[in-house]
C-alpha cells in the first residue's frame, strides 16, 4: 500500500599491397507492505530521493545515440585495360576481394548483424509518456450531502512522466500529474480545484530478474551473433581465396596440357614428314604412312579438346574473379605466376592443434557454446520465486478558487487559484507521501520453469557434443591433408623422373628410327609415353599445389600464409554499458556463476 499521491564496417579485408572495402500457476503469495502516512522524511534525504530518479532517468535519455548502419555494395575495381591481362595470384586475390558477389553479401549480413546490437540494446531505451484526458459525469442526488440536486462534473487529467529499465533489472519512473475538477456541488469550497502530485517510483526485483545477467543477455546474444557473422565472412574469404587459386592453376594447367598436346601433335608431324622421305627413297612401305597420318589426326583432335578445356578453365576464373561486363570476358588471361615446387614440412600433431584452435568453424560453435551455457544460466534464474522492492516518495499540492462567506460582512466571496498553488506546495514540499513494500510470490509446482531450465540444459549438451563432432572432423581433415602434401610431393618427384626418362627415351627411338633400327608404330608409342609423363608430371604439381592450399585451410592458416588481413572495425558502441561489469550484479542463483548443467 502507499499514501495517496498522483498516479503516474565495414570490414574492409586488406592484403598486404591491396584493399578490399566493404565495409528471458498456481501461485501462493504474500506481501507486506509499510504504509506511511502523513509521515515526513527529512528534506535532505526526499530531495536526494528524487533528483537520483530525474537525474538517472535523464542520463539514460542522452544516452542513447544515433546510429547509423551503411554497407559498401562492393568495391570497384578496374581489371585492365586493352584486350590481354596479365594475372599473377596477387592481382588475382586482389580482384576476387573485392569483386566476388558472395562476399558482397557476407559484408550485408555483418551490416545486419551490428543493427541486432543497436536493436538489442533499445531494452536500456527510457520512455516519455505525456497524457490527457477530460470527462463529465451527471448524476442524481441520493442524500443532501450531494449538494445538489443533480451533481455535475467535470474532471481534466494531465500526466507527464519518465520511466525506464535499470540495469539491475529494477524499474524507474518519474511522474507529475494533475487532475482539474469542477462541479456544481455546493460542499466543495475548492471549486475548480487542482490536485497536483510528484511521484518517483522504483520497482526492484531482488531474486527472479535480478542483475546485468537478465538485463543484458538480449544484447549479449547480439554482440555473439555478430561475432559469429564475422566468422562466418572469414569463412567466404577462405574459401574464395582457395577458389582463386585452385582456378588459377587449373587454367594455368591447362594451358599447358595445350602446349603438351601441341608438341606430341607436331612430333607425330615431324615422324609423318620423315615417313614420307623415307617412302620416296624405298627405305619404308606405304602402309608406313597411313599409321603415321592417324597419329597426326588423333592429336590434332586431343589438341582441339584441350584447347576447349583452356577456354573453359578460363572462364571458370574469370567467374571466381567476379567478371561481370562483355569486354572482361572477352579478355584473353595469361597466368604469369611461375610454378615454384616448394616441399612442405609440416607436423602432424601440431597442425591438428593450430587447427582446432583456428577454425572458424570452431570459433563459431565455441561462441554458440557461450550463448547456450547463457541460457542455462537465464534458465536457472527463472526457477527462483518473484521478491520485488517496491518503493515510492513524491510531494502532492492542491490549488484552486476558494468560495467562503466572508465572516465580517456575510458576503459569498472567492479567491481565485489554480495550478500554479498547487505546483508551488510541491516545489516547497510541504506535503510528502512515501511507500515502501515487498512482494513475494512463489510458483506452486514451477513445472514451466524446471522443464525450460532441463529442455536448455539439453540444449548446451547437444552443442557441446556438436563441438566434439566437429573437432573430430577438423582432426580427420588434418590428416587427411597432411597425409596429401606427403603423398604430393612424392608424386611430384616420381612423375618428374618418369617425364626425364620418357624424354630421353624418344631421343634414342628418334635416333634408333632414323637409322632404321626402329619402326614408326615403336616410336609413335614412345611418343604417347612422353606426352602422358608430362601429363603425369603436369597432374602432379597441379595435385601438390591444390594439397598446400587444402592443408592451409583445414588447419585455418590461410590467410595469415597469404598475408590477408581481415581489418574488421568491430562492433558498434554500446549506448548503455552502466554496471555491466558488476560481477555481483551478474546473478543467477544461490549455487554460483560456475553451474551451469547438471
Amino acid at each position: 500500500m502507499e499514501s495517496q499521491g498522483s498516479e503516474t564496417d565495414m570490414c574492409e579485408l586488406s592484403r598486404r599491397k591491396s584493399v578490399f572495402s566493404g565495409e528471458s500457476n498456481a501461485t501462493g503469495s504474500v506481501s507486506i507492505d509499510r504504509l506511511g502516512h502523513g509521515g515526513h522524511m527529512t528534506r535532505p534525504l526526499a530531495t536526494a530521493i528524487v533528483s537520483f530518479a530525474i537525474l538517472f532517468l535523464v542520463s539514460l535519455t542522452v544516452s542513447g545515440g544515433e546510429f547509423n548502419a551503411s554497407v559498401d555494395a562492393g568495391a570497384e575495381m578496374d581489371i585492365a585495360d586493352g584486350e590481354v591481362l596479365d594475372l599473377d595470384l596477387q592481382r588475382a586475390y586482389e580482384i576476387a576481394l573485392a569483386r566476388n558477389l558472395d562476399l558482397q553479401v557476407g559484408r550485408y549480413d555483418l551490416a545486419i548483424a551490428d543493427t541486432g546490437i543497436q536493436g538489442a540494446s533499445g531494452i536500456f531505451d527510457p520512455s516519455f509518456d505525456l497524457g490527457a484526458e477530460s470527462s463529465y459525469n451527471e448524476s442524481p442526488a441520493a442524500t443532501q450531502l450531494d449538494g445538489a440536486v443533480v451533481t455535475e462534473t467535470r474532471n481534466t487529467q494531465y500526466n507527464l512522466g519518465l520511466g525506464g529499465l535499470m540495469p539491475t533489472g529494477g524499474t524507474a519512473s518519474i511522474g507529475l500529474g494533475t487532475r482539474r475538477t469542477a462541479t456544481n456541488s455546493q460542499f466543495y469550497f475548492l471549486n475548480p480545484s487542482w490536485g497536483t502530485g510528484l511521484t518517483a517510483r522504483l520497482n526492484q526485483p531482488l531474486l527472479r530478474n535480478f542483475g546485468t545477467l537478465v538485463t543484458r543477455s538480449r544484447i549479449v546474444v547480439a554482440q555473439t551473433n555478430r561475432d559469429q557473422a564475422a566468422e562466418t565472412l572469414k569463412t567466404q574469404v577462405i574459401a574464395t581465396l582457395q577458389q582463386v587459386e585452385q582456378a588459377y592453376w587449373d587454367f594455368a594447367a591447362a594451358k599447358v596440357l595445350v602446349d603438351v598436346k601441341l608438341q606430341s601433335l607436331e612430333l607425330a608431324q615431324k615422324l609423318l614428314k620423315e615417313t614420307k622421305e623415307r617412302i620416296r627413297v624405298g627405305t619404308s612401305a606405304p602402309i608406313d604412312l597411313v599409321q603415321s597420318e592417324a597419329s597426326v589426326a588423333t592429336r590434332n583432335q586431343d589438341l582441339i579438346l584441350a584447347r576447349n578445356a583452356q577456354a573453359n578453365s578460363e572462364d571458370a576464373l574469370k567467374q571466381v574473379l567476379g567478371f561481370q561486363t562483355p569486354a572482361e570476358w572477352a579478355m584473353k588471361i595469361i597466368a604469369a605466376e611461375p610454378y615454384v615446387f616448394e616441399p612442405l614440412d609440416v607436423d602432424l600433431a601440431s597442425s591438428i592443434e593450430t587447427a582446432l584452435k583456428e577454425r572458424p568453424e570452431i570459433i563459431r560453435q565455441e561462441m554458440s557454446l557461450d550463448i547456450t551455457n547463457l541460457n542455462v544460466k537465464l534458465a536457472r534464474n527463472a526457477v527462483l520465486p518473484s521478491l520485488d522492492l517496491t518503493g515510492s516518495y513524491g510531494f502532492s499540492g492542491i490549488g484552486g478558487t476558494l468560495s467562503f462567506d466572508d465572516p465580517i460582512t456575510g458576503e459569498p466571496s472567492r479567491i481565485k487559484g489554480g495550478f500554479d498553488d498547487s505546483l508551488d506546495q510541491i516545489v516547497d514540499m510541504d506535503y510528502p507521501n512515501w511507500g515502501v513494500g515487498l512482494a513475494l510470490k512463489v510458483p506452486l509446482g514451477n513445472n514451466d520453469a524446471k522443464a525450460n531450465l532441463a529442455r536448455r540444459r539439453f540444449e548446451h549438451h547437444q552443442t557441446e557434443t556438436r563441438l566434439s563432432a566437429l573437432q573430430q572432423s577438423i582432426t580427420h581433415d588434418v590428416r587427411v591433408a597432411v597425409r596429401y602434401l606427403y603423398d604430393g610431393a612424392a608424386s611430384v618427384e616420381a612423375a618428374e623422373a618418369s617425364k626425364v626418362l620418357a624424354e630421353r627415351n624418344v631421343e634414342a627411338e628418334q635416333t634408333k628410327f632414323a637409322n632404321g633400327l626402329s619402326t614408326n608404330f615403336l616410336v609413335l608409342q614412345i611418343q604417347d609415353d612422353l606426352a602422358n609423363a608430362q601429363l603425369s608430371n603436369l597432374r602432379a604439381r597441379l595435385y601438390y599445389r591444390k594439397a598446400i592450399v587444402g592443408y592451409r585451410v583445414a588447419t585455418g592458416t590461410l590467410l595469415d600464409e597469404l598475408g590477408v588481413d581481415i581489418a574488421d572495425a568491430g562492433a558498434p558502441e554500446e549506448d548503455h554499458t552502466l554496471w555491466k561489469d558488476v560481477k555481483w550484479m551478474q546473478f543467477v542463483d544461490f549455487r554460483g556463476d560456475d553451474e551451469s548443467e547438471e
